[in-house]
Protein backbone atom coordinates (compact mmCIF):
# COMPACT_ATOMS: atom_id res chain seq x y z
CA UNK A 1 0.00 0.00 0.00
CA UNK A 2 2.76 2.27 0.85
CA UNK A 3 4.11 1.85 -2.87
CA UNK A 4 1.15 2.29 -4.45
CA UNK A 5 1.00 5.66 -2.03
CA UNK A 6 4.85 6.82 -3.01
CA UNK A 7 3.87 6.40 -6.55
CA UNK A 8 0.88 8.48 -6.51
CA UNK A 9 2.76 11.47 -4.34
CA UNK A 10 5.34 11.19 -7.12
CA UNK A 11 2.78 11.53 -9.88
CA UNK A 12 1.38 14.34 -7.97
CA UNK A 13 4.65 16.14 -7.05
CA UNK A 14 5.89 15.56 -10.91
CA UNK A 15 2.72 17.07 -12.16
CA UNK A 16 2.68 19.82 -10.01
CA UNK A 17 6.22 20.78 -10.63
CA UNK A 18 5.13 20.43 -14.89
CA UNK A 19 2.32 22.84 -14.48
CA UNK A 20 4.82 25.21 -12.82
CA UNK A 21 7.52 24.56 -15.86
CA UNK A 22 4.75 25.20 -18.40
CA UNK A 23 3.48 28.05 -16.95
CA UNK A 24 6.97 29.52 -16.15
CA UNK A 25 7.59 28.96 -19.86
CA UNK A 26 4.78 30.32 -21.34
CA UNK A 27 4.90 33.47 -19.72
CA UNK A 28 8.43 33.82 -20.76
CA UNK A 29 7.66 33.24 -24.23
CA UNK A 30 4.83 35.60 -23.98
CA UNK A 31 6.98 38.57 -22.43
CA UNK A 32 10.01 37.04 -25.15
CA UNK A 33 7.29 38.18 -28.16
CA UNK A 34 5.69 41.30 -26.79
CA UNK A 35 9.56 42.58 -26.23
CA UNK A 36 10.29 41.50 -29.56
CA UNK A 37 7.32 42.78 -31.33
CA UNK A 38 7.37 46.13 -29.74
CA UNK A 39 10.39 46.27 -31.52
CA UNK A 40 10.00 44.83 -34.72
CA UNK A 41 6.94 47.57 -35.19
CA UNK A 42 9.17 50.29 -34.12
CA UNK A 43 11.99 49.31 -36.85
CA UNK A 44 9.33 48.63 -39.24
CA UNK A 45 8.13 52.44 -38.60
CA UNK A 46 11.79 53.83 -38.61
CA UNK A 47 12.15 51.82 -41.89
CA UNK A 48 9.58 53.20 -43.97
CA UNK A 49 10.01 56.44 -42.91
CA UNK A 50 14.11 56.18 -44.00
CA UNK A 51 12.43 54.85 -47.08
CA UNK A 52 9.85 57.74 -47.76
CA UNK A 53 12.51 60.37 -46.64
CA UNK A 54 14.96 59.24 -49.09
CA UNK A 55 12.60 59.55 -51.60
CA UNK A 56 11.18 62.60 -50.97
CA UNK A 57 14.47 64.04 -51.11
CA UNK A 58 14.64 63.61 -54.72
CA UNK A 59 11.86 65.95 -55.39
CA UNK A 60 12.25 68.28 -58.04
CA UNK A 61 15.79 67.08 -58.72
CA UNK A 62 16.87 67.62 -62.69
CA UNK A 63 13.55 69.90 -63.09
CA UNK A 64 14.08 72.82 -65.11
CA UNK A 65 13.12 75.67 -63.16
CA UNK A 66 10.17 76.88 -65.82
CA UNK A 67 8.80 73.46 -64.76
CA UNK A 68 9.09 74.54 -61.04
CA UNK A 69 4.89 74.40 -60.92
CA UNK A 70 4.40 71.28 -62.13
CA UNK A 71 7.00 69.37 -59.72
CA UNK A 72 4.41 68.28 -57.06
CA UNK A 73 1.66 66.53 -58.91
CA UNK A 74 -1.10 65.41 -56.12
CA UNK A 75 -0.31 66.40 -52.39
CA UNK A 76 -3.47 64.78 -50.82
CA UNK A 77 -3.35 63.06 -47.24
CA UNK A 78 -2.80 59.89 -48.07
CA UNK A 79 -1.64 60.42 -51.85
CA UNK A 80 1.44 62.23 -53.03
CA UNK A 81 3.21 62.24 -55.95
CA UNK A 82 6.22 64.19 -57.47
CA UNK A 83 8.51 64.46 -60.06
CA UNK A 84 12.11 63.95 -60.01
CA UNK A 85 14.59 62.82 -63.00
CA UNK A 86 15.77 59.28 -61.98
CA UNK A 87 18.13 58.44 -64.39
CA UNK A 88 19.97 61.63 -65.75
CA UNK A 89 23.44 60.14 -65.44
CA UNK A 90 25.31 56.88 -64.30
CA UNK A 91 25.91 59.23 -61.10
CA UNK A 92 22.39 60.62 -59.67
CA UNK A 93 20.41 57.23 -61.53
CA UNK A 94 18.28 55.74 -59.10
CA UNK A 95 19.58 52.37 -57.79
CA UNK A 96 17.38 49.73 -59.58
CA UNK A 97 18.76 46.86 -61.79
CA UNK A 98 16.06 46.95 -63.94
CA UNK A 99 16.92 50.48 -65.05
CA UNK A 100 19.37 50.87 -67.47
CA UNK A 101 18.81 54.47 -69.71
CA UNK A 102 20.06 57.51 -69.29
CA UNK A 103 17.87 60.21 -71.21
CA UNK A 104 16.80 63.47 -70.49
CA UNK A 105 13.22 62.39 -70.14
CA UNK A 106 11.35 63.61 -66.42
CA UNK A 107 10.17 60.82 -64.51
CA UNK A 108 7.84 60.33 -61.10
CA UNK A 109 7.61 58.81 -57.69
CA UNK A 110 3.97 58.35 -56.27
CA UNK A 111 3.16 57.03 -52.80
CA UNK A 112 -0.89 55.94 -51.64
CA UNK A 113 -1.92 55.13 -48.33
CA UNK A 114 -4.80 51.87 -49.26
CA UNK A 115 -6.84 50.15 -47.29
CA UNK A 116 -5.22 46.62 -46.17
CA UNK A 117 -7.16 44.86 -43.60
CA UNK A 118 -10.30 45.27 -41.28
CA UNK A 119 -10.61 44.01 -37.59
CA UNK A 120 -14.37 43.56 -36.23
CA UNK A 121 -14.44 44.19 -32.19
CA UNK A 122 -18.48 43.91 -31.81
CA UNK A 123 -19.11 46.89 -32.03
CA UNK A 124 -16.07 48.50 -33.25
CA UNK A 125 -13.59 47.87 -36.14
CA UNK A 126 -10.29 49.23 -36.69
CA UNK A 127 -8.48 49.60 -40.16
CA UNK A 128 -4.99 49.16 -41.06
CA UNK A 129 -3.43 50.20 -44.10
CA UNK A 130 -0.76 49.74 -46.92
CA UNK A 131 1.83 52.48 -48.06
CA UNK A 132 2.52 51.78 -51.53
CA UNK A 133 5.07 52.90 -53.51
CA UNK A 134 5.20 54.00 -57.51
CA UNK A 135 8.18 54.30 -59.22
CA UNK A 136 7.73 55.46 -62.99
CA UNK A 137 11.49 55.98 -64.75
CA UNK A 138 11.23 56.53 -68.51
CA UNK A 139 10.97 54.89 -70.96
CA UNK A 140 8.86 52.81 -69.63
CA UNK A 141 9.91 51.10 -66.26
CA UNK A 142 7.43 50.86 -64.01
CA UNK A 143 7.47 49.44 -60.07
CA UNK A 144 4.79 49.23 -57.30
CA UNK A 145 5.69 47.73 -54.09
CA UNK A 146 3.81 47.75 -49.83
CA UNK A 147 6.72 49.30 -47.80
CA UNK A 148 5.07 48.65 -45.19
CA UNK A 149 1.49 48.67 -43.15
CA UNK A 150 0.42 51.60 -40.68
CA UNK A 151 -2.82 52.64 -38.56
CA UNK A 152 -3.63 55.76 -40.17
CA UNK A 153 -4.69 57.04 -43.36
CA UNK A 154 -3.56 60.59 -43.77
CA UNK A 155 -0.20 59.89 -43.52
CA UNK A 156 0.66 63.37 -45.70
CA UNK A 157 0.81 66.84 -44.53
CA UNK A 158 1.57 69.62 -47.08
CA UNK A 159 3.47 72.83 -44.89
CA UNK A 160 4.30 76.35 -46.52
CA UNK A 161 8.07 77.65 -44.73
CA UNK A 162 7.39 77.90 -41.88
CA UNK A 163 5.50 75.04 -40.87
CA UNK A 164 2.02 75.95 -41.57
CA UNK A 165 -0.53 73.55 -43.12
CA UNK A 166 -1.52 75.12 -47.09
CA UNK A 167 -4.31 74.22 -49.31
CA UNK A 168 -2.69 75.29 -52.42
CA UNK A 169 -0.34 73.10 -53.89
CA UNK A 170 2.34 75.56 -54.91
CA UNK A 171 2.60 77.23 -52.11
CA UNK A 172 4.04 73.74 -50.55
CA UNK A 173 7.63 73.83 -49.70
CA UNK A 174 7.43 71.34 -46.79
CA UNK A 175 6.09 67.64 -46.44
CA UNK A 176 5.37 66.34 -42.83
CA UNK A 177 4.97 62.57 -43.01
CA UNK A 178 3.24 61.08 -39.73
CA UNK A 179 2.92 56.86 -39.32
CA UNK A 180 1.23 55.08 -37.27
CA UNK A 181 1.20 51.71 -36.01
CA UNK A 182 -1.12 49.42 -33.21
CA UNK A 183 -0.04 47.16 -30.62
CA UNK A 184 0.86 44.02 -32.03
CA UNK A 185 -1.84 42.32 -29.52
CA UNK A 186 -4.70 44.22 -31.11
CA UNK A 187 -4.09 42.78 -34.25
CA UNK A 188 -2.88 39.44 -33.38
CA UNK A 189 -5.22 38.49 -30.54
CA UNK A 190 -8.77 39.49 -30.28
CA UNK A 191 -9.09 36.89 -27.33
CA UNK A 192 -6.50 39.47 -25.51
CA UNK A 193 -9.27 42.39 -26.44
CA UNK A 194 -11.95 40.69 -24.53
CA UNK A 195 -10.03 39.78 -21.88
CA UNK A 196 -8.77 43.78 -20.94
CA UNK A 197 -12.68 45.06 -22.20
CA UNK A 198 -14.40 42.29 -19.79
CA UNK A 199 -11.88 41.68 -16.80
CA UNK A 200 -13.82 44.48 -14.48
CA UNK A 201 -17.46 42.05 -15.47
CA UNK A 202 -19.47 43.52 -18.74
CA UNK A 203 -20.69 47.40 -18.68
CA UNK A 204 -21.37 48.69 -22.10
CA UNK A 205 -19.86 52.18 -21.36
CA UNK A 206 -16.88 50.74 -19.82
CA UNK A 207 -16.09 48.72 -22.72
CA UNK A 208 -16.90 51.37 -25.59
CA UNK A 209 -14.45 53.50 -23.33
CA UNK A 210 -12.05 50.70 -22.81
CA UNK A 211 -12.02 49.58 -26.75
CA UNK A 212 -11.16 53.23 -27.39
CA UNK A 213 -8.22 53.58 -25.63
CA UNK A 214 -7.08 50.11 -26.99
CA UNK A 215 -7.39 50.28 -30.30
CA UNK A 216 -5.68 53.87 -30.74
CA UNK A 217 -2.27 53.65 -32.12
CA UNK A 218 0.12 53.06 -29.84
CA UNK A 219 3.34 53.58 -31.89
CA UNK A 220 4.18 56.79 -34.11
CA UNK A 221 6.85 58.39 -35.73
CA UNK A 222 6.81 62.09 -37.48
CA UNK A 223 9.02 63.37 -39.66
CA UNK A 224 9.30 67.21 -41.41
CA UNK A 225 11.29 67.43 -44.44
CA UNK A 226 11.89 70.64 -47.34
CA UNK A 227 12.52 70.10 -50.14
CA UNK A 228 15.42 72.20 -51.60
CA UNK A 229 13.88 72.02 -55.16
CA UNK A 230 10.54 73.46 -53.68
CA UNK A 231 12.15 76.16 -51.95
CA UNK A 232 14.29 77.36 -54.97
Amino acid sequence: MSIVLDIVGGLFIGGFLMIIALTATDTATTEFYNYNSDAIIQQNLSSMSEVIQYDLRKMGFGIPEQFKSTILQTAQPSHLKFLAHLNSNPICKIGDPNVTTIDNIVDSIEYRVVQFDSIDYVDTMIVTYQIRRDIFVSPGYHSSIGIGIIGNQNAFRYLDQIGRPVAVINQVQMVEVTLTAYDPRIVLSTDWIDSKVNEVGYNEEFRKRELRRLLRASYWRQTRLISKNLKR
